[in-house]
């Protein structure tokens, strides 16, 4: 698999499933623009740096491919348009827009505050159709594009305690059927992945949020995992190989989708 001459627009890829998107599709000759808010949001445990962000770049680049950084805020519609301009005065075009920029919070519904709410939101679905909105129209002068959007395994089980995310996390998947239907008379591919839980920022983030330590909160994380021991352990490869796959050819045919990477948790 070849993608020479292509541009990723990856969000989140500070650290954690967007670094490791960003490095694999890298390695496949993708021309990778690595975006992160690099601040903290209020509500919500502490997110990727700067200096995250840099350090994604700069791995690839020591790989011998093309990246910079971008530091934007999803939810910002200036923000977001400006971003994708400076990628299409950098490279040119964009072939593939890896939407992996999220946040979850464990609150109780009836204790969540407004302010929360809109976080969740705000970073999991209206960045997500930011990004759509002004990366859309390059794709279709392109007539080619592949959009892959981070979902989760939590928009396909109910999870107490993670309403307003698995509801952002589900529309979604709802949305990606929907530009899939709405985008396809110009060749461009649409769907999702839905991780299970991998041991990344997120996992220690909602762990400090119960009051556990990570590894308590990752073994109950993933104690309804199909797959058991380290069999049963998600890693963010095994999420960036799916995005790799889903933006090559062998992929052409598929649309619309969405695929649960969870070592079984959404099937149970």
């Amino acid at each position: 698999m070849s993608f020479e001459g292509r541009v990723a627009l990856v969000t989140g890829a500070a650290h954690g499933q967007g670094a490791s998107h960003a490095r694999h599709l890298a390695r496949q000759g993708a021309r990778i623009a690595a975006l992160d808010i690099c601040r903290d949001i209020p509500t919500i445990y502490p997110l990727g740096t700067r200096a995250e962000l840099d350090a994604t770049v700069e791995s690839i680049r020591e790989e011998g491919a093309q990246a910079f950084a971008i530091e934007a805020d999803v939810r910002s519609v200036a923000e977001t348009r400006a971003a994708v301009e400076e990628v299409m005065a950098a490279y040119g075009r964009i072939d593939f827009l890896i939407n992996n920029a999220g946040a979850c919070i464990v609150e109780a519904v009836d204790a969540m505050s407004e302010e929360s709410l809109d976080a969740i939101v705000d970073v999991n679905l209206k960045g997500v159709f930011n990004t759509m909105r002004f990366v859309a129209p390059a794709m279709k002068e392109q007539r080619y594009g592949k959009v892959v959007n981070t979902a989760s395994a939590g928009a396909l089980k109910a999870l107490p305690y993670a309403s307003a995310y698995c509801a952002a996390k589900a529309a979604v998947i709802t949305a990606t059927r929907c530009w899939a239907r709405e985008l396809a008379r110009w060749e461009i591919n649409v769907n999702s992945i839905s991780p299970g839980t991998i041991f990344t920022g997120m996992t220690t983030g909602l762990a400090a949020q119960l009051g556990l330590e990570p590894d308590e909160a990752y073994a109950q994380f993933t104690a309804d995992h199909l797959f058991r021991g380290e069999r049963g352990q998600i890693a963010v490869e095994d999420i960036s190989r799916m995005v790799v796959f889903l933006c090559g050819e062998d992929a052409r045919m598929i649309t619309g989708q969405n695929y649960a990477v969870d070592a079984g948790w959404s099937a149970g």
